[in-house]
């Protein structure tokens, strides 16, 4: 399912294996994986075809909504969007993460697919909470955030893949 909003310039769409050369590409820079909690730096080669790959799986067992971010102007793959560690009921929720590569930060891209994935996150999976964190370090994440509505949290000291660093954390009540 691809989501739309003609008020925006980007959807959100499932991963294609015709995907990984681009991520790959973008995910490759030293930049973007320091802000990224989940990215290692150096990515593994065809770590990008490994990743798409996984994505099946992880829907299918209910554990994680991954999308594409798309530039509607090229049409092209800019970034990722994601919730994960989703928990069912009655008060289901997850946790939102995003990245896009490091020639269309500051462009809008994340605040836009982040509105598109809360909407499906509420509509097609029943959501009522979502959180969020980023480094303290990361302030244009923190402003992401901000735009989509997320109470700000007590920071935590969490695991990244280069250390432990101190967090910004966030809610969002659905």
């Amino acid at each position: 399912m691809v989501l739309i909003d003609s008020r925006f310039h980007v959807a959100i769409r499932p991963f294609l294996a015709t995907d990984s050369e681009r991520v790959q590409a973008l995910v490759s820079n030293k930049a973007v994986a320091r802000m990224a909690s989940n990215i290692l730096y150096p990515y593994p080669k065809d770590g990008a075809k490994t990743w798409i790959a996984s994505h099946g799986a992880q829907h299918r067992g209910g554990t994680a909504i991954i999308r594409a971010i798309v530039s509607l102007a090229t049409n092209q793959c800019v970034g990722a969007i994601s919730i994960d560690q989703i928990t069912r009921g009655l008060n289901a929720s997850g946790n939102l993460g995003y990245w896009v590569g490091e020639p269309y930060w500051n462009q809008g891209f994340c605040a836009q697919a982040g509105q598109l994935m809360l909407q499906l996150a509420t509509k097609e999976y029943a959501m009522k909470r979502v959180v969020a964190a980023h480094r303290v370090d990361n302030l244009a994440s923190g402003k992401v955030l901000e735009k989509l509505g997320f109470n700000e949290l007590q920071p935590e000291y969490m695991i990244h893949s280069s250390g432990q660093h101190l967090f910004r954390c966030y809610e969002k009540l659905l």
